[in-house]
């Protein structure tokens, strides 16, 4: 798995070198280039920014499980907003690694967050951060009335991070980092349905969110999902 990781990091920054280099190429070479040239310099830059844009806001339709099975989505409004549970506050979202990309923030709100006029104890401060679609890897749906309908997970969520220029979680992205302060288990086991994994485990709820929170920050067991297997006593 960590072979695999720098492997699509050093990929990525591959690619990032000969876009920079195809883009260095439009502007100081463009009198020596052909129009076929500039055509393909153009065209491999487009790609890149489509490609950018899927890894980074593209669910892949995943919220169907994340959001309309799991109701991971009711987690994160909480009670107070038509939800489960206290809901999911800023604090609480930073604390399990999510991350904030400033760039997607009004100029109004960064200068909220500098002077800690901010509630990051409210869950309605994060269902505004989702509207903004401003947390990294992470989509809401919303209804007409503006409730949560449903979430989704991007590419992003456990391949990019922030460099954390406004404060701790929040800050300009960087794509294919990772990020090692995220607890994907945590964030699955606040979903309030964890029947479709209990039924895969043949054990209860609770049993799952406990192997859920038992996966630490930075790493993620797909044999949960893949195999239904939370342990391997034969390792122990």
């Amino acid at each position: 798995m960590q072979s695999r990781r720098i492997l699509a990091v050093i990929v990525f920054a591959t690619v990032c070198c000969l876009v920079f280099v195809a883009s260095e190429g439009k502007t100081s070479s463009a009198g020596r280039l052909s129009a076929s040239d500039k055509a393909n310099l153009d065209s491999a830059a487009d790609m890149f920014d489509q490609g950018r844009n899927v890894f980074r806001f593209a669910t892949f339709d995943d919220e169907s499980f994340w959001g309309d099975t799991l109701k991971l989505h009711q987690a994160i409004e909480g009670t107070k907003f038509g939800g489960a549970g206290p809901g999911l506050s800023p604090r609480a979202a930073l604390a399990v690694g999510l991350t904030v990309d400033v760039d997607a923030l009004p100029e109004s709100l960064i200068e909220q967050l500098k002077q800690g006029k901010v509630n990051l104890d409210d869950p309605a401060v994060t269902l505004a951060l989702l509207k903004l679609n401003s947390v990294v890897g992470v989509t809401g749906f919303f209804n007409p009335d503006g409730s949560l309908k449903s979430v989704g997970i991007q590419c992003a969520l456990c391949h990019s991070t922030v460099d954390n220029s406004l404060t701790q979680g929040i800050g300009h992205r960087l794509d294919g980092w990772a990020p090692r302060n995220l607890n994907v288990g945590d964030v699955i086991a606040l979903a309030p349905n964890l029947q479709p994994f209990a039924d895969l485990l043949g054990v209860d709820q609770a049993t799952v969110r406990k192997v859920l929170q038992s996966w630490g920050t930075g790493h993620f067991d797909a044999e949960l999902a893949l195999d239904g297997k939370a342990f391997r006593p034969e390792l122990d």
